[in-house]
């Protein structure tokens, strides 16, 4: 079965938004810790745990920007 360019695309776009979700739902998880927390956990770790996590999802998300802007320009070169 050929993959055409425009379906592989598609995959990626998919597993671009659930890598972008996940890491999401780990930044609200940790933040979750911190609020459910009774005893304080040390402040620069936890915001450097949740940069990290925070600087991934960025990342991601400008790959995610520029798969789209590909799958449009795709879009318009069939047209």
């Amino acid at each position: 079965m050929k993959v055409t360019l425009m379906n592989r695309l598609d995959a990626e776009e998919r597993e671009l938004m659930q890598q972008i979700q996940t890491y999401e739902a780990c930044t609200m998880a940790v933040l979750n810790r911190v609020n459910d927390q009774i005893r304080p956990l040390h402040k620069f770790a936890v915001e450097d745990i949740v940069s990290s996590l925070h600087r991934m999802t960025i990342e991601l998300q400008t790959e995610l920007l520029h798969l789209r802007l590909e799958k449009a320009l795709c879009q318009l070169l069939k047209h």
